[in-house]
């Protein structure tokens, strides 16, 4: 028998036309939102949930404080005037705001994708050619890649072949890595995060969170400036990837 559909008593919703329904579900399964949006549990850590969301492309999608963070960056660009826009060096666009008679300056955001993380995608998409995970890391340096590396545990039957891993292999031996940066395509695990800590790269800047949580903290704790940028590229091209090939994801990360 097809269950009866979810009914809501007309009379119980407020004027916004908004409610609050909370269901119960466990790992693997799914609610799904009007017609085009489903999301699925995909794992439960203590008092973390992870969520896969399945949505049509035009679909805004955003962590709740991401979402206030656009919704408060939005308002405060409708209130500038054109005295509040300045050119520094005749082409940087420069926001002057003053809350609270206290001068704050930074730049106008630009949205345009940030070439190392496009090279790290690149990186993960080789990967997913080979046969393997699509998980990227490029390492730079002044402005430079010095070495760009993928996952490659299926490629080469290496466990420890982690995107990150691969990408310090191939730069080879430093002198220092305290001017460097490195970049990937999701979030480092705790194996690719250990090793930033031990060879002291100061800043990680990585495509994605949404599909893997991995060890920000466990940077932050040790000085990393750890930067997430919420890519959506990065975040559909792995998210596709574990929908298709649970096993093989699950091998990765170790479940």
């Amino acid at each position: 028998m097809t269950p009866a559909p979810f009914q809501l008593d007309a009379r119980k919703i407020p004027s916004n036309n908004k409610f609050m329904l909370v269901l119960s579900r466990q790992r693997g399964e799914a609610i799904v939102i009007g017609d085009n949006i489903e999301v699925t549990v995909v794992d439960i850590r203590g008092d973390k949930v992870r969520l896969g969301i399945n949505a049509p492309r035009a679909t805004s999608v955003h962590r709740r404080e991401i979402y206030k963070m656009i919704q408060d960056e939005n308002i405060a660009a409708s209130q500038l005037k054109p005295s509040d826009i300045t050119l520094r060096n005749g082409n940087d666009p420069i926001m002057r705001l003053v809350p609270d008679e206290l001068s704050m300056e930074f730049s106008l955001p630009t949205h345009a994708p940030d070439p190392f993380i496009l090279a790290a995608l690149e990186e993960a998409r080789k990967g997913l050619s080979e046969g393997g995970l699509p998980i990227g890391s490029v390492l730079v340096r002044d402005g430079r890649i010095i070495a760009a590396g993928h996952n490659r545990r299926v490629q080469r039957g290496d466990p420890m072949a982690h995107a990150e891993i691969d990408c310090l292999t191939q730069a080879g031996r430093q002198k220092t890595y305290k001017d460097t940066v490195l970049y990937s395509t999701l979030m480092p695990c705790y194996l690719c995060s250990g090793a930033v800590v031990q060879f002291g790269i100061p800043k990680v800047i990585v495509g994605e969170s949404a599909n893997f949580p991995g060890g920000p903290d466990f940077m932050r704790q040790h000085g990393v400036e750890v930067v997430d940028l919420h890519d959506g590229a990065c975040i559909e091209l792995m998210g596709t990837f574990i929908r298709e090939h649970p096993g093989l994801w699950n091998e990765d990360i170790g479940r």
